[in-house]
């Protein structure tokens, strides 16, 4: 019988050098060499480190009357906990949106 190993998290604490592509390409490649998170590419854990400080530093830039909708409060506090990242990643259509903040530019 095949012994399953358990499912790895993390979190990393929100700061302001995860605003920082450099930074968080350094953080994925940390996180790979050390094998603290499994089955994600140096790019999708650079893009995914990178989007949660980006919405993160850039929520004030949302119209009031919209941060008080349930999707926005929502999304903002999905992020202000830091970066939750998992074994393999989140779902592909979270990925895509993640490679999208990647190439806006920073506010």
């Amino acid at each position: 019988m095949r012994e399953e190993m358990a499912k790895k998290y993390m979190n990393i604490p929100m700061n302001r050098e995860l605003y920082s592509r450099a930074y968080c390409k350094e953080m994925a490649e940390k996180i790979t060499r050390e094998e603290m998170i499994t089955g994600m590419t140096l790019s999708q854990l650079s893009c995914e480190i990178f989007a949660h400080a980006y919405i993160y530093y850039n929520f004030r830039f949302v119209p009031k009357f919209l941060q008080g909708v349930k999707l926005f409060k929502s999304l903002y506090r999905s992020v202000a906990n830091g970066v939750d990242l998992e074994d393999n990643g989140d779902k592909w259509y979270r990925r895509i949106a993640y490679r999208f903040i990647w190439v806006l530019p920073a506010l």
